[in-house]
């Protein structure tokens, strides 16, 4: 099968973020010029005091003047150093200017979207009560609310008006910024499902649940219900639910790490390329690769995602743990990866590779921002797929990700806004759709994708996998060995 064609790649070293910086580079360069030809204008206008140079005003006036006017010209003179010092540190200055600038306009830019997200979403809180969302007539209602999703709506409102289930479906999967900007306006929706509560009760049931009274972001929303169902523990077990123990070579390709990831979620294929039953992961596996001998040695840890959509059970990997880390809070499975890796024995300041699918990726960017995890361990790389990350604004400058997203998958729209565009922090979106919502999200799809980013010609792809590979995550031909752990939580 072909690989999927790459639709775009943001950030990393082609990003626009390392253009901005590149720029700053120049503007400090023309700063140390500036100050290089001011202090020699001045050395060099020295030369005009100079004792054996004035005398020679006695044998030789005209020479002397023209010595001179010829030194002070070219230091102070209108073509001088000193006039081009200035040149040089108005430009540095000019440049510096137009960054911030730009910089100030792409802030903007995300904060009226974000208040324009949250005002949709207020509006339909508000009125969801009383209103039944029957396919595209639903996405008509908000619409209106929300200039950003008007104009998309008003160019399709004859083929969203007649639509059913499934083609609404279909047309997220082609339209999946309208997916983004609903997501990013939860925080006006919880505030306006609030707001129906009359006025003499809403103060006594924010505060029975422990809810803030305004939700301006969806990460504020999201970490505030998760808050609703309390902290729990977490036990990690070695081994699996499998009779048969993973083991994985050395990855040579960025498809291989995607597909070692693909059979931590789902097992490792017989000869006939199926999964025996008997060889299923169970909820809350994690595998751990070592590869090289002590003292060059490095793990790659694999995390998949979501087990269980409910928020009581003991399933670790649940959607209250995908309200915490929106909500950019940390989890009983975050937790239990360090005990597991603690466990299994990776020494203090080991190199470490994150890999994580849907919820997994979420993880692994968390604990790559977690300054404790980053004590213990050197996180070099976190790879994600079809994970949401925006909401870990800021990650340190030697962690390099790299994201893959499916245009057709809705689930890394779920944070509610773009990856942010940082030189350690490289997009890639891809077109593996499929038609269908669910499989759009599987780990065969994204393998494909890793497949095109492998053929990409893109720098801030060639870099991202040029640096795996100068860590030796990739292509190391050191032995390897794979150690499974479960994770579950109690007390919970």
């Amino acid at each position: 099968m072909s690989e999927p064609p790459i639709v775009s790649v943001t950030g990393g070293a082609g990003g626009i973020e390392a253009r901005y910086e590149d720029l700053e580079t120049l503007a400090r360069l023309f700063d140390d010029t500036g100050d290089g030809l001011r202090s020699a204008a001045w050395d060099d206008k020295a030369i005009a005091a100079n004792g054996d140079l004035l005398e020679s005003a006695v044998l030789s006036p005209g020479s002397f003047a023209d010595a001179e006017g010829a030194v002070l010209g070219a230091t102070v003179g209108p073509d001088g150093l000193a006039v081009s010092a200035v040149g040089f540190e108005v430009d540095a200055l000019g440049i510096r200017a137009n960054v911030g600038i730009l910089r100030g306009v792409d802030d903007l830019q995300r904060r009226l979207f974000e208040g324009l997200d949250y005002l949709a979403g207020r509006a339909l809180g508000t009125i969801l009560p009383g209103l039944l969302l029957v396919g595209g007539a639903g996405l008509l209602t908000l619409a209106a609310s929300n200039p950003a999703l008007a104009a998309l709506v008003a160019a399709h409102r004859d083929e969203l008006a007649g639509m059913g289930k499934e083609e609404l479906i279909a047309f997220l999967e082609d339209h999946p910024e309208v997916v983004q900007h609903l997501i990013n306006g939860s925080g006006g929706l919880l505030d306006g499902l609030l707001s129906n509560v009359p006025p003499g009760l809403r103060g006594p049931l924010l505060a029975g649940l422990g809810l803030d009274p305004l939700h301006p972001t969806l990460n504020g929303a999201a970490g505030d219900l998760a808050g609703l169902f309390g902290d729990t523990g977490y036990e990690v077990t070695p081994g699996g639910a499998a009779d048969a123990q993973r083991e994985f070579g050395a990855p040579t390709s960025l498809a291989d790490l995607i597909r070692s990831l693909d059979a931590t979620n789902g097992g490792m294929p017989d000869a006939t390329g199926e999964v025996p039953a008997e060889s299923r992961p169970g909820d809350g596996e994690i595998d751990i690769i070592t590869i090289g001998e002590p003292p060059d040695v490095r793990y790659i840890v694999n995390l998949p995602g979501t087990d269980d959509f409910g928020v009581t059970g003991d399933a670790v990997r649940d959607s209250r743990a995908n309200l915490e880390l929106i909500g950019g809070q940390g989890t009983a499975y975050a937790a239990g990866i360090r005990a597991a890796m603690e466990q299994a024995g990776i020494p203090p300041g080991a190199p470490v590779a994150l890999v994580g699918h849907s919820q997994g990726g979420m993880t692994a960017a968390y604990l790559a921002s977690d300054p404790g995890f980053r004590d213990a361990y050197d996180v070099r790389h976190v790879v994600t797929a079809g994970a949401p990350t925006a909401q870990i604004p800021d990650l340190p400058d030697d962690v390099q990700v790299l994201s893959l997203e499916n245009t057709g998958d809705v689930v890394p729209l779920t944070d509610g806004e773009d990856n942010p565009d940082e030189p350690n922090r490289t997009t890639v979106r891809f077109d593996g759709a499929t038609g269908d919502i669910a499989r759009n999200h599987g780990l065969d799809v994204y393998t494909e994708g890793a497949a095109a980013v492998d053929a990409s010609t893109d720098p801030s792809l060639t870099e991202s996998l040029d640096q795996l590979r100068e860590d030796g995550f990739l292509g190391n031909p050191g032995p390897t060995s794979t150690s499974t752990y479960t994770i579950s939580r109690s007390g919970g």
